[in-house]
């Protein structure tokens, strides 16, 4: 009776444990950093098992070698290491005085720090020195909090206390999840399976030493205190489901003023401006990357230095939702990346600096399906695509006329949906009742692009570049290709998206992105090379948007995706961005001069 008690005192605050082991690694980093090391709180959120707190550097366009992976272990790790040793020496007083709850939370906490840099691992995993060292410290951490845990059932044998340790720190994670898989809230699904399985190992090795029991671990436990653990799980629970949104919309509100306060000095949106059909777009695709929002002070810094370096137009990227099987299209949120907020900030900041930007909606498909795998094999279900896609697109079209857009891309690379040539032509005109700028198409490179019948209704025929090369890099084939189609419908064509990724063979699938591997940032530069050599000066050749530039900066020269930050490719694009003899032909805004980062956004 005695040990079960003890186990359900585990349970009782193994919530409450859990909960603030979670805040400290994902909170506790980003707190540092924006402390010590200047970085912006960009987001604080108050979840089910723990408090988020990120913060970003002011510009990351010094930071090339961050990641895009929602947990960045390095610098974190460093700063994670210290502080678990602090709170499991903190806890050594606590340990001896009531040692199985002290070890509860050391082990949690330990179990957590081990887990979270592998929560959102996929592919090939690049270990690192911090990595292994840490992981190592952190499950031996994980032992010695399990063997103060173990006095509970001091004086038992090594399978009754392996038992109570499986059952107290192993089990309670997956019960945890399997909860959340019954109400269907996998968000941290992963994450607390992870859980689990270092705590059943590390289990093993605590209880090969018998424990010494303290007096006060072989008292019977009185219900008080584990009624105390239940009260403070109950308290915890409901503070985050009701607390929880207050302190986000606060934190949001907060955000909202802040960026209005850096936007206000800007020249206001010129929406009886004219829109020229023709200008030469030294353009990159611009995308919103953890943890910069499009509304956020480092994406308004990135944008601020692709114009100084030779970038005269960027695509802005937002998304829409859809599983793929279903023709409901989902709009994005009020509060999402690439929120309207955020394109209306970005679009003013760009025309302050004479920059153009074309407005490019696209569909994330669940599951990280290609778009061209959308399709209906029934006409019911064809038609019913189109509508819903017909109103997503209507009302981007819409906000592109109220922040005068200068370029507007009715949809891409639907390979299976563009056949049907009557419903895009609903679509154009669609579009252009409620937006009178030029419009395109972003077609995928091969059989779709060369295939399409409704560019007449289009003032520039939009290409997604990904056509392979040869290994001598020759452009012969690809130039003859988009010739034959700008011939047959004698439209200035652009290059919607084109790139390759920095790794070896990167021209034989310049589509492929994050490919693990040694990178190989000279190839893609060569690729990037060939490219502008080719098509630069084509009289009917109206610019290019390399995929692309994040909001965050992430890149450098060990980075294997298609971004050229930080490496060689975003030379050669600055080359022939500023020395390349086409002109800024129909610009109707002066190029002004980069426009000061605001004193909140310099620090």
């Amino acid at each position: 009776m005695r040990r079960a008690r003890w186990w359900i005192l585990c349970a009782a605050f193994y919530y409450p444990a859990l909960w603030l082991a979670v805040s400290c690694a994902w909170a506790f980093p980003g707190l540092v950093r924006s402390v010590f090391f200047g970085e912006s709180i960009v987001e604080l959120r108050p979840t089910a098992f723990g408090l988020m707190l990120w913060s970003a550097p002011s510009n990351p366009a010094t930071h090339p070698g961050m990641g895009r992976g929602f947990f960045t272990f390095l610098p974190s790790g460093w700063i994670l290491v210290p502080l678990v040793v602090a709170v499991a020496l903190a806890l050594v007083r606590a340990g001896r005085a009531r040692r199985v709850l002290g070890g509860l939370m050391v082990a949690v906490l330990a179990d957590v720090a081990l887990v979270l840099p592998f929560a959102r691992f996929r592919g090939t995993f690049h270990s690192s020195a911090l990595l292994i060292f840490s992981s190592i410290f952190f499950f031996a951490l994980l032992c010695l909090g399990l063997y103060w845990m173990s006095a509970a059932w001091a004086g038992s044998g090594y399978w009754p206390r392996l038992a109570g340790l499986w059952a107290s720190a192993a089990l309670m994670p997956l019960v945890f999840w399997v909860l959340l898989r019954i109400l269907q809230a996998s968000r941290f699904g992963n994450f607390l399976w992870m859980l689990a399985p270092p705590a059943a190992v590390a289990a093993v090795l605590a209880t090969l030493r018998a424990p010494t029991g303290s007096a006060a671990d072989s008292q019977p436990i009185s219900s008080r205190v584990i009624l105390s653990g239940l009260v403070a799980t109950v308290l915890l629970a409901a503070g985050v489901a009701w607390g929880g949104p207050v302190i986000v919309h606060a934190f949001q509100r907060q955000q909202q003023r802040a960026n209005q306060a850096a936007v206000a000095k800007l020249p206001p949106i010129q929406v009886d401006a004219p829109y020229p059909r023709a200008f030469f777009q030294k353009g990159v695709s611009f995308s919103a990357e953890f943890p910069n929002p499009y509304a956020s002070p480092g994406a308004r810094q990135m944008l601020r230095t692709l114009r100084a370096g030779g970038v005269n137009a960027v695509a802005l990227v937002p998304y829409g939702g859809m599983q793929l099987g279903s023709p409901e299209v989902r709009g994005s949120g009020r509060h999402s990346w690439e929120s309207d907020e955020g394109l209306r900030e970005l679009t003013r900041l760009a025309h302050a600096m004479g920059m153009k930007v074309m407005l490019k909606p696209g569909i994330w498909i669940r599951g990280g399906h290609f778009g061209g795998d959308i399709g209906s094999a029934s006409q019911a279900g064809r038609e019913k695509w189109f509508e819903q896609y017909g109103s997503f697109i209507e009302r981007y079209a819409k906000l592109a006329a109220e922040i005068h857009i200068d370029l507007f891309c009715v949809g891409g690379e639907f390979v299976r949906m563009s056949r049907y040539e009557p419903a895009w032509r609903k679509i154009i005109a669609g579009v252009r009742r409620v937006y009178p700028g030029p419009v395109t198409y972003a077609a995928n490179f091969g059989d779709e692009f060369e295939s399409i019948r409704f560019w007449d209704a289009l003032d520039l025929i939009g290409l997604q570049e990904y056509y392979p090369l040869p290994d001598d890099l020759s452009t012969t084939a690809l130039v003859k290709k988009v010739e034959a189609v700008q011939e047959r419908f004698h439209k200035p064509v652009i290059f919607s998206e084109v790139g390759f990724p920095s790794v070896p063979g990167a021209n034989r699938h310049p589509w492929q992105d994050g490919k693990s591997g040694n990178a190989d940032p000279q190839l893609q530069a060569r690729c990037y090379r060939a490219i502008f050599q080719a098509f630069y000066n084509k009289p009917w050749f109206e610019g290019m948007y390399w995929w692309k530039v994040g909001s965050n900066g992430f890149g450098g020269p060990s980075d294997t995706s298609l971004t050229p930050w930080g490496k060689p490719a975003m030379q050669v694009v600055k080359k022939w961005y500023e020395s390349g003899n086409r002109q800024n032909a129909g610009l109707s805004r002066p190029a002004a001069a980069p426009a000061p980062a605001s004193p909140q956004e310099s620090r």
